[in-house]
């Protein structure tokens, strides 16, 4: 039978409120006690029940990170490890940890809530995978210190940071149509896909100041991998009037739709450009290099590593806001038709 806490008191000939205030350094005890409580504790093998400790001391110095990570998620989603690794440095600089979990929306309520009813966390930094009006609500309830990356697709009263998916979107297609590109197609993520349909939105915003309408049948979803990069080649070839440029919603897609048009004879940019969005994993290792639409992803970590402590600090906090500028980064795909 493991030791408790009231063996150490025993053990050390004090209370077992001291042996409390002693391991949690949460009070005054002189130097001598201290000295023999934690070599009884050492003698007996007694180790402290973390969520006892959490209890007394209110804090547990973790942030828990949630996200629903698809299997292929360094291809399909590579931006999401850049986005821990920025709120894992925050958080580090600053004294806690970070523990990531994998779950569902379905499951994250549930998670969320015992974590918090038991304090193993102080709080979290939510991905907006995993968001729903039902962890909303308890989040709101329980004043639990968060912030969700992505906005929500449903009206909140959350905390939640987001790159201006509207505007690079916005971006790629005036870039399109100041080059002299005119029959101008999107290839984007599922139905679903709330960073895909807000990119979406911008195009179809960029090119109409142009006077550009982005055609029905030049919209195509996918699953956003490789292979459906591919197929969305051959749908495109059979467009009539074809595309003379592709709006690519990531490097997946990009990539496999390159490979397919390059293996039908078409050339990149000159028989069809082709731009996507972020800088990785893929854009500066095909050939042509991919132009893109980038956002840094690792600073947008940091400032929810950063925006999550403040919540801690001051729980009355509340930010909804796009923090991120994006910015247009030329290379290959692209060329001026209106050069001479």
């Amino acid at each position: 039978m493991s030791a408790t806490i009231r063996d150490v008191a025993q053990r050390a000939g004090v209370s077992p409120s001291t042996v409390s205030k002693a391991l949690n350094e949460s009070g005054a005890v002189s130097e001598e006690t201290m000295k023999k409580i934690k070599q009884a504790a050492v003698q007996l093998g007694y180790r402290p029940n973390a969520r006892a400790r959490n209890f007394a001391t209110k804090s547990t110095y973790q942030i828990a990170f949630l996200a629903d990570f698809p299997f292929d998620a360094a291809f399909v989603n590579p931006h999401i490890f850049e986005i821990m690794r920025g709120v894992g440095h925050t958080l580090n600089k600053n004294g806690y940890q970070m523990t990531i979990r994998h779950i569902t929306s379905k499951d994250a309520t549930a998670f969320v809530d015992e974590t918090w009813q038991q304090r193993m966390a102080d709080g979290f930094v939510l991905h907006a995978s995993v968001m729903s009006k039902k962890l909303s609500s308890i989040i709101s309830r329980e004043k639990i210190p968060h912030i969700v990356i992505g906005k929500p697709n449903f009206d909140n009263r959350l905390c939640w940071i987001d790159t201006d998916n509207g505007l690079s979107g916005e971006m790629a297609a005036r870039h399109l149509a100041q080059m002299g590109y005119r029959e101008i197609a999107f290839v984007g993520g599922r139905a679903d896909d709330m960073t895909s349909w807000r990119r979406l939105q911008g195009v179809r915003q960029g090119l109409s100041e142009s006077g550009i309408e982005l055609m029905h049948d030049h919209v195509l979803q996918s699953q956003s991998t490789l292979a459906d990069g591919v197929r969305a080649a051959k749908k495109l070839l059979k467009l009539k009037p074809r595309p003379d440029a592709v709006i690519c919603a990531n490097n997946p897609i990009a990539l496999g739709l390159m490979q397919a048009l390059m293996a039908k004879g078409v050339q990149i940019p000159r028989d069809m450009a082709l731009i996507a969005f972020d800088s990785y994993p893929f854009s500066m290792f095909t050939e042509p290099q991919m132009t893109v639409v980038d956002v840094n992803m690792y600073e947008m970590g940091q400032e929810a590593g950063r925006l999550v402590l403040k919540k801690l600090k001051h729980p009355g906090t509340q930010i909804q806001t796009y923090i991120t500028t994006p910015e247009l980064i030329l290379r290959g795909t692209t060329k001026d038709k209106n050069a001479k």
